[in-house]
């Protein structure tokens, strides 16, 4: 992801996804949250709810500069 973000993230920029929330029943067991918050996104505002209606939470992670190469 790292390369990804350096190559085509034009900063001021926001990286967000949406995952389970906090109360889904998949959420510790899919790992989404712990995977998301490894990658330096943080839990930001509830999401709608998913297509079986749990819950759904949005990840950002801000991205202000350019890291140098």
């Amino acid at each position: 992801m790292a390369d990804a973000v350096r190559r085509f993230v034009t900063v001021p920029a926001s990286i967000e996804v949406v995952t389970f929330g906090s109360d889904h029943p998949g959420a510790e067991a899919s790992g989404a949250r712990r995977f998301y918050a490894s990658l330096g996104l943080v839990p930001a505002e509830p999401a709608p709810p998913g297509p079986e209606g749990g819950s759904r939470q949005v990840y950002r992670r801000a991205r202000e500069h350019r890291a140098a190469d």
